[in-house]
């Protein structure tokens, strides 16, 4: 059983103030139970009966702050993640730790569709994954994109930039592009 040293002040009993210890002072703590950076402001909102969080610098451009949240959020009513969008200088951007820009969750907190970033443009990220991807709840991927500074392309390796999944995992179709122009064939 724990015990405490703190000396409680006590009542007598049966007075009005109520109960058995008597009020006391207690100093303020230094916990911010809300997180603030300097130049950042916290907007908090509605959208669809779901909360809003964004995050906005002094130029009121969304921002992520310097613990890496993302700069904007949307929760159901239940309290989880529905969406989240990482930006940098008001454009989406993945952040330093390769994550997806943007995110779009299920209930259960497994990805709906995922989309990579740079400068607020498409972009497969350094190991050569998909930009944008959608995914079945099971996880297997439903369909993706494959882009290059803002143009669906072709990866290096010539796979086809635009694929589209079976539940079994075979492709059902795919196309090629260059530089943002579909390629016959």
């Amino acid at each position: 059983m724990a015990t405490s040293s703190t000396a409680h002040p006590r009542q007598p009993k049966g007075q009005p103030t109520g109960g058995q210890f008597a009020a006391k002072s207690n100093p303020e703590s230094d916990i911010e139970l809300e997180p603030s950076w300097p130049g950042l402001t916290r907007e908090v909102g509605q959208v669809r009966q779901a909360s809003v969080v964004r995050w906005r610098d002094a130029d009121d451009q969304l921002q992520d702050p310097p613990d890496g949240s993302p700069a904007a959020q949307q929760f159901r009513l239940d309290g989880t993640v529905e969406y989240e969008e990482h930006r940098q200088a008001d454009k989406r951007q993945d952040p330093p730790d390769g994550s997806p820009a943007v995110r779009w969750l299920r209930p259960d907190g497994t990805v709906v569709r995922e989309a990579h970033y740079q400068a607020g443009k498409y972009q497969d990220p350094p190991d050569g994954s998909p930009a944008l991807r959608q995914f079945r709840s099971g996880g297997t991927v439903v369909y993706e994109e494959h882009w290059q500074a803002g143009l669906v392309q072709d990866p290096p390796d010539g796979s086809p930039a635009v694929r589209q999944f079976r539940p079994d995992g075979s492709v059902e179709w795919e196309q090629h592009y260059r530089a943002g122009v579909r390629v016959p064939g």
